[in-house]
């Protein structure tokens, strides 16, 4: 009879908290992919890893992060959509970066470093194409 009243009582605990239980990792390329998809939510920023823009382009939205713990710094480089006002462009990469990044991977972001590599004529881009 005891022993079946410390089953029951074992359990009714509540689990360890998660902390206690083990610990979760997150990899710099899992941060670095993160933030480079979300760069490319951003509507100013164009993905010039695919379409057309690729032949004539490098690989942009491109991020990487370095991860220490539950913090980390991430510097993303983008190209932006001819004529956005670039502070603003890269203002919004830099808080939508943060947010994404928080709430997907639960690591603090310190820093986002945006640099804008590259502007983009999309009109004349798609004429010099067809």
């Amino acid at each position: 009879m005891a022993d079946r009243q410390t089953a029951q009582q074992t359990r009714r605990r509540p689990p360890a908290p998660a902390a206690k239980r083990g610990r979760t990792t997150i990899a710099d390329k899992v941060v670095e992919r993160v933030a480079s998809i979300a760069t490319s939510e951003i509507e100013a920023v164009i993905d010039t890893r695919r379409g057309w823009t690729k032949l004539v382009h490098r690989g942009l939205p491109r991020a990487s992060a370095i991860v220490a713990g539950d913090t980390c710094r991430i510097q993303v480089e983008v190209a932006a959509i001819w004529p956005a006002p670039l502070a603003e462009v890269a203002s919004r990469v830099r808080d939508h970066v943060t947010t994404q990044v928080a709430a997907l991977t639960g690591v603090t972001v310190a820093a986002v470093d945006v640099s804008v590599a590259d502007v983009v004529h999309v009109e004349a881009a798609q004429r010099r194409v067809q």
